[in-house]
């Protein structure tokens, strides 16, 4: 028993453990009362907290078992560690399942719920028309007008919780992007984990080299002509545009 539990009285202990119990039971009545409408946040928190009490509840048994003034008369704690652990099992099982429901629904609706948030910022913005969502499917070369769309819409907004962020950006996700993100459950602290883990795999060489592989694959003048070498032109300041927003200068390029 660590040395913050052995000055404590066996009755503050088991204070300490009823109160843990009635926390748990609150959960429970929670699952009685989980409804169609429930969001993702009510369940997120619960789950999160009843791993917490999980560890608690076992922690302050044994507190109980070891402390000094305890004497082991029946089976009371033995059997309240198994009880527990079967309704933490069943509790944690039925969250788990309502969480997953409810990522599954908002995957298909989180490209709508974007478009009415967009709304109504361009109703902020005077009238604007409005724009087009984009989803990403891991294809780098849509990477940049996907980022910068949505950093403006959804990931710079201070007054949207990370949580709901995440539910957007899952949503907007395809292919091998979404996989990147998937097994991460939709909480508060995994949103800039995500996020930071989409920047790592295409805000990185692998788009720097793209961009100048589309140097080399600009097409050679097959003869004189002021409209391809316009075009030429074209591509050549694409290219260096787009590798001007990821690396130093022009002028300072190691690439």
């Amino acid at each position: 028993m660590p040395p913050t539990t052995r000055n404590t009285s066996l009755k503050a202990l088991q204070t300490r453990l009823r109160s843990l119990q009635e926390m748990f039971n609150d959960i429970c009545r929670f699952l009685n009362t989980v409804e169609e409408e429930t969001i993702a946040t009510r369940v997120s928190v619960r789950l999160e907290k009843l791993e917490e009490l999980w560890e608690k509840v076992n922690e302050a048994i044994i507190d109980i078992e070891m402390h000094d003034d305890y004497t082991a008369e029946d089976n009371t704690y033995s059997n309240q560690r198994s009880d527990f652990g079967n309704r933490y099992y069943e509790a944690k099982s039925i969250l788990l399942e309502k969480m997953k429901e409810l990522e599954g629904r908002s995957d298909t609706n989180a490209i709508t719920q974007g478009l009415d948030l967009m709304k109504q910022s361009t109703i902020d913005h005077v009238r604007l028309p409005q724009i087009k969502w984009q989803t990403f499917d891991g294809n780098i070369d849509e990477w940049l007008s996907f980022r910068d769309l949505y950093l403006s819409l959804i990931h710079h907004k201070t007054d949207l919780p990370d949580v709901e962020k995440f539910h957007y950006l899952k949503g907007c996700l395809k292919g091998e992007a979404k996989a990147l993100v998937d097994p991460l459950p939709i909480t508060k602290g995994n949103y800039q984990i995500a996020w930071d883990t989409l920047m790592k795999r295409y805000n990185s060489k692998l788009l720097k080299r793209r961009q100048i592989q589309a140097l080399f694959e600009i097409p050679t003048l097959a003869n004189e002509s002021e409209i391809l070498l316009q075009a030429l032109l074209e591509g050549f300041e694409r290219s260096i545009h787009t590798l001007d927003q990821l690396v130093e200068s022009a002028e300072n390029w190691s690439s």
